[in-house]
């Protein structure tokens, strides 16, 4: 990878082609003035610079590393710098479509060329499939338009032809025969819980062939089309059924499809983070003169219409169960919001085209448009040219299938990148215990059999092999003692006596056949039901966990867990993932765990990279970056690295550029202390944490600090559990009292899971710190803990951050373990073993481990500077980060140039802090 320190005020030269461009068409050229990338003001150096590198690794299409500090505006100049490729490539003439000269070429070949030409300006949202699109869209209109007049109701798509009344009529009757036939029965035999027909690909197959009349499977084109709709998960409409074709070459219920253009895909981590970018866009002239249309995705608990639904609804996943039954059941009501015709659909595309809207002002449209904005922001993805959304509906492939995401073609900006690759490593991991499984076998078995005489296909064969795998797993379970296992997936199934079960193509029937919603829906009949207690108590008593009859596990959560555990183990032979399982407790209060580990992102994060045209990793601090893009860019043989298409996978391609910050080096004092004020050496390390003499001799370094720096001290430890050890001693020392009488002392929540005491406590120190006449406060928190990202100390709530110790990640984790293990390895099929004997880390594995440590640090300090006018000091409490290794990892605004780390004991170090608040900052900005 080609790292690229870049001075705030050089001077940047015009474009660069790499071996890595990737477009085939003429270059564009490099926009050079503020004015040229329609920035709303004066840019600082940082800006311009920023959004020049930019729009040539889209133009190359590079894969590229963006590391610009806090407060140096990044998120206007990704918009612009972007934004402005995106326009200027509209302009550019589209040099393959229809370009061929085929004067005087064979008749065969004329048609073959007019017919790529028509697929490919299709696909790229050219004119004419924009035009049929419109037309279709309009026809629609005025049809659905004339039915409304002449109060006639649209059949419903694949629907039987009963007119509206009676067929209002008959779905009373039927809702009346329902509750008839179940009321006060949980037992009932209604069809409502049966799956529909199931067949495998080698039975299906029998009965695919033309004319075969005597098959099973025989659906009409209209079903067809519905069952795809709703394995997709995507609302349908009532339609015409008649097969004749319109104007258009369409049959008259049968859309176009929606011309997509070329995007941007913004992904961040939190609400507030995408809300913020989605602000920015709304100052720029690409959203009032260019009408840039922008779109922000987010789940069903975010947008949904139906205040009835969403309100009733205990978690995310029951909701998203409760929306699909709405509209897939037919002895359901309808979910009124997602309207059986299309034009409400239309209003709301074209309403939100019109203005840009966070996800807030997204669903307020919905609700006066009366229309869902779930499904209305998701079918207004293809002509957005912003798409804003969350990490794990980008990094996931089963998620950017679900919304319908294409990559292809367009550009990936993930913003706050610094945790990618373990938030890749999170998404693609799943936990598996011993209760849920337990209480799923409970309701299959249960289910399977009432009905298993009804069930049609091949139902009844992979419910038993459902119920087969899952009374292994339990056996497995129960064998397990109270130690650690970690093993290779292959060896999982071995030891659960599971080899012989194909679990991929259970995990697809239970996608496919949607059973979890059976189940589901099944459970809450006999939980409603007449169910006898005695029986009840006796399932949950004698089941070791949960049963079907236990409101405490949701059926369809669990089949969902079931399901991503299956997809995992579905791949036995991948060697980059590993199977930990853990077991606590005894007899009754037993609790084991099964969790696959992901530990090679790059399988799942270069199928962004393959069919991305760009890919941009940014963020304030993504130093140390080099084992990242190791791991993030999958293996590729030298031989396929050669191919155009796949040279944005080659890690030496890989570009990254470093900014300093906007503030001025005379604004940033960073001091590494190695020495207390009583000579200890400053150390700790894992065995240096119980040195009461150290421990005193970093609060006896501490409190002098504290009086000579004005404002907020924000101290970081990289434990709980050393910062309730020092904090006892600092406190029996009497240190605590005398740092309190000039700064109150404000401590992070012990217990971590205690969300309302960290905004207490933040808000207690701040109060504090900017009260009239303050001297300041002290905050003592956590490296990774709830106040080390996310929180801006800037001006006086953070003048002095202070780092006691280095936080390594523990050795003791396996999951930590293994994956060091995987990428000590460099990968090969050796780690697939296990680690055996044990671990010795090497160069490699010492390499990521240091690397996890310093990103968690790098977060941490960049807590304080948070704009051009902010100064702090940058304290270090242990001599280790005075270690070239250690130093190389810290950010370049602390690094470079002139403002290099210093390591000195504590008079000399305590004498320049002292020196360097004493200085006027005012104006200096």
């Amino acid at each position: 990878m080609t790292i690229e320190r870049i001075d705030n005020n050089a001077e940047t030269s015009g474009s660069q082609t790499t071996t890595s461009q990737r477009n085939r068409s003429p270059g564009l050229p490099t926009p050079q003035t503020a004015a040229d990338f329609s920035f709303p003001m004066k840019p600082y150096a940082i800006q311009l610079d920023f959004m020049k590198r930019l729009f040539e690794t889209i133009e190359n299409g590079q894969f590229a590393i963006f590391e610009s500090p806090t407060g140096t505006g990044k998120s206007l100049s990704i918009i612009c710098g972007a934004l402005t490729w995106l326009m200027r490539n509209t302009e550019r003439p589209n040099a393959s479509t229809g370009s061929k000269d085929i004067a005087g070429e064979p008749d065969w070949v004329v048609a073959f060329e007019k017919k790529r030409a028509a697929e490919e300006d299709a696909s790229l949202g050219g004119a004419n499939a924009e035009a049929k699109y419109n037309q279709w869209v309009a026809k629609t209109r005025r049809s659905e338009a004339m039915e409304r007049k002449a109060g006639r109701a649209g059949k419903r798509l694949g629907g039987s032809g009963v007119p509206a009344a009676a067929g209002s009529a008959l779905a009373s009757k039927r809702k009346i025969d329902a509750v008839g036939t179940s009321a006060g029965n949980g037992d009932s035999d209604s069809d409502e819980f049966l799956v529909d027909a199931y067949y495998s690909d080698t039975e299906a197959a029998k009965y695919s062939k033309a004319g075969d009349a005597d098959g099973p499977v025989q659906y009409s084109e209209e079903v067809r089309r519905l069952l795809e709709r709703r394995a997709t998960d995507k609302p349908f409409y009532d339609s015409d059924d008649s097969d004749a074709e319109d104007g258009l070459g369409l049959k008259s219920n049968e859309p176009p499809e929606e011309p997509a253009v070329t995007k941007v895909f913004y992904a961040s981590r939190t609400h507030s983070q995408l809300q913020q970018f989605v602000r920015e866009v709304k100052r720029t002239s690409f959203a009032s003169r260019d009408k840039i249309r922008c779109m922000t995705l987010g789940s069903r608990m975010q947008l949904c219409t139906n205040d009835g639904v969403r309100q009733g609804t205990g978690s995310v996943y029951s909701l998203n169960e409760k929306c699909t039954e709405m509209q897939q059941n037919s002895k359901k009501k309808r979910c009124p919001f997602l309207p059986a015709r299309r034009t409400p659909m239309f209003d709301f595309k074209d309403s939100v085209a019109r203005k840009i809207m966070d996800i807030e002002e997204l669903a307020g449209e919905g609700k006066r448009l009366s229309v869902c904005a779930y499904y209305g922001t998701r079918a207004s993805v293809s002509s957005a040219h912003v798409v804003v959304l969350p990490y794990n509906m980008l990094l996931s492939k089963s998620a950017r299938e679900s919304m319908g995401i294409s990559l292809k073609g367009n550009i990936v900006i993930v913003d706050e990148a610094h945790n990618l690759v373990d938030t890749v490593l999170a998404i693609h991991s799943v936990s598996l215990n011993w209760k849920t499984a337990q209480a799923l076998l409970d309701m299959m078995q249960m289910y399977f059999t009432k009905y298993w005489r009804r069930l049609k296909g091949s139902n009844a064969v992979y419910i038993r092999q459902a119920i087969a795998l899952l009374k292994a797993l339990d056996r497995f379970m129960k064998q397990c003692d109270s130690q650690t296992a970690v093993m290779s997936v292959n060896e999982f199934l071995q030891r659960a006596h599971a080899d012989h079960i194909n679990v991929y193509k259970i995990d697809r029937y239970l996608r496919v056949s949607k059973l979890g919603r059976k189940l589901n829906m099944f459970a809450e009949a006999r939980s409603k039901g007449n169910a006898e207690p005695a029986k009840r108590a006796a399932v949950q008593k004698d089941g070791q966990g949960l049963s079907v009859l236990s409101p405490r596990i949701h059926p369809a959560t669990a089949v969902s867990t079931l399901e991503s555990f299956m997809e995992c183990i579905g791949n036995p032979n991948r060697s980059g993932a590993r199977l930990v399982v853990t077991s606590s407790g005894t007899g009754n209060n037993k609790d084991v765990e099964l969790k696959y580990l992901l530990l090679d992102p790059s399988e799942s994060f270069g199928e962004i990279c393959k069919d991305a045209r760009a890919v941009i990793l940014a963020g304030g601090t993504m130093k140390p970056a080099n084992d990242a893009v190791e791991q993030l860019l999958p293996k590729q043989s030298s031989a396929r690295l050669e191919q155009p298409q796949c040279s944005m996978l080659d890690p030496a391609n890989a570009q990254m550029f470093a900014w300093n910050h906007v503030v001025a080096p005379s604004h940033i004092c960073a001091q590494v202390i190695d020495k207390g004020p009583a000579g200890v050496s400053l150390k700790f390390a894992l065995q240096d944490q119980s040195d009461v003499a150290k421990i005193r001799d970093a609060g006896n370094a501490l409190a002098a600090l504290c009086n000579v720096v004005p404002g907020g001290v924000v101290v970081f430890f990289p434990s709980y559990s050393l910062l309730r050890k020092m904090h006892s001693e600092w406190l029996a020392a009497g240190i605590i009292g005398r740092i309190s009488k000039r700064k109150p002392v404000f401590a992070e929540a012990i217990n971590q899971s205690s969300q309302p005491q960290k905004q207490d406590v933040l808000a207690e120190y701040t109060a504090q710190v900017t009260k009239s006449g303050s001297t300041g406060a002290v905050l003592l928190s956590v490296v990774g803990g709830k106040l080390s990202e996310g929180i801006n100390f800037s001006d006086d709530l953070g003048r002095a951050v202070v780092m006691a110790g280095v936080p390594y990640p523990s050795l003791g984790s396996p999951e930590l373990v293994e994956r060091l293990e995987y990428y000590e390895s460099g990968g090969s099929c050796l780690a697939a073993k296990g680690s055996g004997g044990g671990f010795k880390m090497g160069a490699r594995g010492r390499e990521l481990y240091e690397s996890m440590c310093m990103r968690a640090v790098n977060q941490s300090i960049g807590r304080a500077i948070r704009h051009r006018g902010d100064y702090a000091a940058i304290v270090f409490l242990d001599s280790r980060y005075a270690e070239p290794r250690i130093a190389s990892k810290l950010p370049a605004w602390i690094t470079s140039g002139s403002q290099s780390v210093e390591s000195k004991p504590f008079g000399p170090a305590l004498a320049r802090i002292a020196s360097f608040f004493k200085r006027d900052f005012t104006g200096s900005g």
